[in-house]
This record gives C-alpha cells, structure tokens and sequence, in this order.
C-alpha cells in the first residue's frame, strides 16, 4: 500500500503557506562548501568602549561621585552610545542609567527608541518599554521593528516580547513578521523567533511555533526560497527546498515537491568535501504517481577520490525508474532530452608523463518506442596507458603512445561481443622560428580483435554482421603527417585606429596506407562532423574500429585584426578546405564513399565590433554543387548586468533550419524582464518559448516564467512557475 498522504488541496495549502516565507531562514543552493573543520568565530559589530561621558540638559542636579538627575532635553553620550531622554538618573557607583519619555539609545548605527530605559552600560544590560528598534547587521543591512519590551543582554545581543520585525524601510511594511518572542544574537549570527506569523501585503501567509535563522550570510539550516507553478503534465505545482548546514564541509537539501496530477514527490541532495574526496549524492522519489500508479525515483551517485599523490579514483552512477521520467517531470529542455545515463567507476595511477586508467563502464539508456534506439556497449573493463615525453635526449624529438585494452559487452544478448586492444606510439620533431612551424609525425596503429564465438554473427552498433560474420583481427597500419604554418603580420590603420593584421597560412598532409575492415565490429566509433579542428586531424573517424585511409591535405589561413592600443582582436577571419588525392577505400557502416576530391569549403569569422557588441559566424559550402550545406550566424549585445540581447540562426541541409533569440533587460523601475524564443522554420513549431519576470521591492522580489517546450516532434508541454523572495529573510 502506498505511503498515505494528505488530501492535495490541504497539502498544497500547508506548503503554500510555509514556502512563502521560511525559505528565507538558509543559504542559497549554490553556496559553497568548506573543508576546514571547525566554524569560524563571528566577530561583534562593536566593542564596549571607555572614555569620559558628557551629559548635556535643561537641569542638571545631583551628588558628585555618586549620581546625577538631568531633565529637558537630555542627552548623555560617550565613545560608543548616546542616550536621550526628557528625564535622566545615572547611579555613578552601578553605572547604571535610567530614562523616562521619548528615550533614544543609539550604539554605533543602532538605534533603539521607547518609553523607559533601564541600563547597567558597562554590561550594556537592560530593557526599554514600547520599543522601536532599527539595527544593522555584520553585513551592513538594516532590520527594523518594534516590541512591547526590549532587553539588552550584552553587546549585540537583544531579546523582545511582542515583537515585529521587517527589513523594509521606513514607512514600508510590505512584509511583516509578528512573534511573541524574539532574540538576536550577533555575536553567533542567530536569530531565534517563537509564535511567529508573517504578513505579505497585509495577509497572514505563515504560522510556526519556532524559528531560527541566520543573521548574515553564512550558511544556516532552514527553507530555500519556494517556487509555485503550473504544466499541463504536473498541475499546481509547489517546490519548497529545505537546507540543513550539517558542517562547514557538508550540506543537504531536502525538497518535498506537491504536485496536483501526480502526487508528493521528495528530493534530497547531499555533499559532502575534505582534503582528500568530495561528491554529490542525489535522490528523487515519486511513491505513487497518480497518473501511471507506479513508484518514479532517480538516484545519483558522484565521487572524486584522491589517495596520494599518484592515485586518485572516481565514480559516477545514475539510474531512473523508466524512460519517461525526464519529460514526465522535468522542465529543462538538458533533462528531457537525456538518453544515456552513466554509470560508471574508475581508478587512476598519474606518474606525470605517463597515466594509466582502469575503469568499468555501462549505461542506461531511456528508449521511446516511437524511436527506439541502440544502447552503447558496456565496457567491462576499460583499460588505458597513455604516456608523453618531450625533447628527448635534448634533440627536440617528442614521443607519444596511447593504449587501450576494452571487452564490450551487451545485455541485450543480440549483438557481438569482445575486445580490442589498441596501441599507438608515435614521434614528431617540432621545429618552430618567429615566423613559422614545421612538425612531420609518424605513428603506428596497432589493433587486435578477440570476439565472442557466440555472437560473431550478430550486429554491432550499427549494421548486420557481413557474410561469414565479424573475425578477430590484427591490424597494423602506419601514419605519417606533416603539419607546417607561417605567421605574418603588417601594420595598418582603419578609422584613424592602429591595427596589426596577421596572416597565418597553415598546410597539414596525412599519409595512412589502405587496410580492409569490414570484418572488424563498429563497437564505440561513428563518424565526426566535418569542421575546421576535424581537418587537422589523422582519423576523420571517431574511435578507433575505423581508421580511414588517407592521401590528403588540408589548406586553411588565418587573418587577425589587433588594435594596437588595447590588444583587443577585433576581428579573425578562418577560411579551410582539405584536398584528397586517392580514392577511400575505409568506409563507414551505412555511409557511402566519397565521390569528391575536396571537402566542402569551411570558413568562419567572429568580431568583437565594440565593448558591447560581438558577433560570429561560420558556413559550410559546397563548391561542386555551389550549395550552402551548413551555416550558423550569431550576434550578442552586452551592456551590462540584467542587460543583454542574444541572436542566433542554424542551418543545416535538409534537417535544421532555427532561430533562437533570448534577451534580458529592465522594463522600468524596479522590474526586469526576460524572453527566449526557439523556433524551427523547417517544421513550423516552437521549440522553446520563454518570458518571464522580476520585481525587485527592496525589501522582496517576485519572480515569474512562462514556459512552453517541446518535448519531442509531436507534443508539448506547458509550464508556470511564480518565486516569491522576502529578501531580508534570505540574507539577514
């Protein structure tokens, strides 16, 4: 039987009244972790100071060395407070004062106002009758209110009765909190409240029976701020995160989530650092989603772990009840877009120039019927020896080797299995002046295949197995690659400004003889997109089950534009094409041959016009066909903080054809608004669209977003949320 539950109106109404104001009694989600041991001190805001007294009245009578009465306008200061009063007697021997009509104690920027004073000041100990205070914190905000009774318990300590309390300022009391008891504590940075109730706007939204909260911006155990809000997937929504401060290098987060179609779900996050490992510890649980009537969880494991100064270790592991529970319960277009989550650990040994990795990995992979997918190999293990030395035997010769020992392996028990071990060494001999580079390289890959007898009959990640099945190989093949490039430069001026231009001409040629490799699976590779990084590259392939032949070049040049004065690059033009040679013989599973001699022509541009303003582009074209295979064409203005406006546009050849804007900016006083709007002109629908809100009072903030976001070709989901911030709760 499933966990009982309030009804959901009841428990939708509880936590609305809650989250509205004691998410302001902790730190923020993002603050960060310590790993020292022990808290800090707080510091007070003042010291009791000694020096003369100076009383200033209408009268002034009294007994020299025992006390003095003073009456009309009295005020009676030192170096740290001043006291007015219409009445005053100071008892010389107690050093004790009392006060009566229209009292003021002011102690540094504090000041204090009743009715009657009574305080012993060197302990500054006492109480005023029908007190208002107005006081600052270590961060310098203020905090005003009043009480029936006042007491001063020390320095920078207060205790009140009937109490209010707000950081509103004068003559503003959009929110109110209204408690029987209250006492600020600067010394420990604690505020501590009981019978407590909050009014916004004049309307009670709170009640309970105890609180306390920080009162500076050090972490505090207590309620984040709320967010309230509304999908077509989930209903009403409240999110209420609740924040325990376990210790300087530990924290968690609670976050009980209402959710009117589906139910109460709760989340926790924990972290957790120390000199030597760190992590993050995730968990989400839906008991009884009340639309599919199953139990929803998530579960997240991360962890960074160093032994010495050579080991360290690592782990990473999330998993989900099924395959809808991103886009069933998520609004953020990174989550439901997941496919594979990782599981994975691994240990590592780092001797500077050279590493070795062991390493388990697997996935899970959320499938939708609709477009089912192939889930990636689990590597059981993964086994990797990489090593580096530079200007050896002082001849400036560099030597390189990476390894790879991986067995893949597949639940699914219809697809082959394995290992590969792979090893490439290679050397090259940089040889660089002011003006140019010059590096040939020659390496040697080297591949053996051990497959299961079983499954040699069966696909890979991609295709059918060939005729007489996939067979263990070796495969030996040797590269060599030449990459040189010069530098120039030249003076110039443009609009009566200095700039240096500099003209970078680069050539690589790759060498790579033909080795047949059909017979050989495709367990982890595919094949990279064409782009300027990829030109300069020996494998087009990603992975290594397929090594392309190649006898080919890549021309590309470079042009920047420096303003002298500042350094600044206003402006860089790339421009690149690779020329084949031969014909491929090394194909990809699914991909035909090439039917060219020359790759599509690369060229981008970025320019920062102005401070303010930087743009970017980049295309892809196609010179046999003299058609625009890709492009991408970007604009950002920046003004300042709150004040930004982003364009982009996407192209690419019979599948992408977006614009997507977002702005941030200030509508008018106190408000500030922002947008994103993702659309796809080749499908005619919305991607992404955003607008959203904040009104920052002072004193409060209200936040508010609309969102609608697609979550695949055909359906959409809708989305409000509204955040409501009493700052002076937050950050006290």
């Amino acid at each position: 039987m499933p966990p009982a539950v309030p009804p959901f109106p009841r428990l939708l109404l509880s936590l609305c009244l809650a989250a509205a104001c004691l998410e302001a009694f902790a730190a923020g989600d993002t603050m960060p972790l310590k790993s020292s041991p022990a808290l800090s001190h707080a510091t007070q805001k003042g010291q009791q100071a000694e020096g003369p007294t100076h009383v200033d009245a209408d009268q002034l009578h009294g007994r020299q060395g025992e006390y003095f009465e003073a009456e009309g306008k009295v005020v009676m200061r030192n170096l740290r407070e001043q006291i007015e009063a219409d009445w005053l007697h100071y008892d010389q021997a107690g050093d004790e004062v009392d006060a009566r009509g229209h009292v003021v104690l002011i102690q540094d920027r504090d000041r204090l106002e009743g009715s009657t004073l009574k305080l012993k000041l060197t302990d500054n100990i006492g109480n005023i009758q029908e007190a208002r205070y107005s006081v600052y914190n270590n961060a310098g905000q203020l905090m005003r209110g009043q009480a029936n009774v006042l007491k001063l318990q020390g320095p920078d300590r207060y205790a009140m009765t009937d109490a209010t309390y707000t950081t509103c300022p004068a003559g503003n009391d959009d929110w109110v909190m209204k408690m029987d008891d209250l006492q600020l504590d600067y010394i420990s940075s604690v505020g501590t409240a009981r019978q407590v109730r909050v009014e916004y706007l004049n309307v009670p939204i709170l009640y309970t029976p105890w609180l306390d909260f920080s009162l500076d911006n050090k972490r505090k155990s207590g309620f984040l701020t709320p967010t309230y809000g509304a999908t077509n997937e989930r209903g009403l929504e409240v999110i209420v995160p609740w924040y325990w401060n376990i210790a300087p290098n530990r924290d968690a987060t609670i976050t009980p989530r209402a959710m009117s179609k589906r139910g109460l779900q709760v989340g926790g996050e924990f972290r957790y650092l120390e000199p030597s490992y760190s992590g993050e510890a995730t968990l989400e649980l839906l008991p009884n989603d009340q639309v599919n009537n199953s139990t929803r969880y998530l579960g997240k494991l991360t962890h960074r772990q160093r032994f010495d100064a050579n080991w360290s270790g690592d782990l990473s592991y999330e998993k989900v009840s099924d395959n809808t529970y991103f886009t069933d319960l998520s609004s953020v277009v990174s989550q439901t877009s997941r496919v594979n989550l990782l599981q994975e650990g691994g240990l590592t040994y780092n001797a500077g120039w050279w590493q070795a990795t062991g390493r388990v990995q697997a996935y899970q992979t959320l499938q939708d019927p609709a477009a089912p997918i192939v889930a990636p190999y689990q590597r059981l293990p993964q086994l990797t020896l990489n090593a580096n030395r530079n200007n050896v035997t002082n001849a400036g010769l560099n030597m390189d080797f990476s390894s790879e020992f991986v067995n893949f392996n597949q639940t699914s028990g219809n697809r082959v299995q394995g290992s590969r071990l792979y090893a490439y060494p290679s050397i090259s001999l940089p040889i660089a002046t002011p003006y140019s580079t010059f590096t040939p390289r020659l390496g040697w890959h080297l591949t053996r295949y051990a497959l299961d007898n079983s499954t040699r009959n069966m696909m890979d990640s991609l295709t059918a197995a060939p005729a007489g099945g996939f067979t263990d190989v070796t495969r030996s093949l040797p590269t060599f690659s030449m990459d040189t490039g010069l530098f120039l430069e030249r003076e110039m001026a443009f609009r009566d400004s200095a700039y240096t231009q500099t003209l970078e001409p680069r050539a690589y040629y790759v060498y790579i003889p033909h080795k047949q490799q059909t017979s050989i699976p495709v367990f982890d590779s595919g094949v990279s997109d064409l782009s300027l990084d990829q030109m300069f590259r020996e494998n087009q392939y990603v992975g290594v089950d397929r090594i392309n032949d190649a006898n080919q070049m890549t021309l590309a040049v470079t042009s920047r534009f420096l303003e002298q004065g500042s350094g600044a690059e206003r402006l860089q033009v790339t421009v690149g094409q690779r020329y084949y040679f031969a014909d491929q013989q090394v194909t990809f599973p699914g991909v035909a041959p090439r039917s060219r001699n020359t790759t599509d022509l690369l060229a981008q541009a970025s320019s920062q016009v102005n401070p303010k303003l930087r743009l970017s582009s980049g295309l892809q074209y196609n010179t046999d066909t003299n058609s625009l295979a890709r492009a991408n064409l970007g604009g950002t203005w920046r003004e300042g903080p709150g004040r930004l406006f982003n364009a982009d546009y996407r192209y690419t050849q019979g599948s992408l054809n977006q614009i997507d804007f977002s702005a941030q900016w200030p509508l008018a006083p106190k408000w500030h608004g922002l947008a994103r709007l993702n659309y796809s002109i080749q499908e005619s629908r919305l991607v992404e669209g955003l607008a959203g809100f904040e009104y920052n009072a002072g004193c409060w903030s209200l936040r508010g977003i609309v969102q609608r976001l697609a979550t695949s070709q055909t359906t959409a989901t809708s989305a409000f949320f509204l955040q409501l911030e009493l700052n002076g709760l937050t950050k006290l």
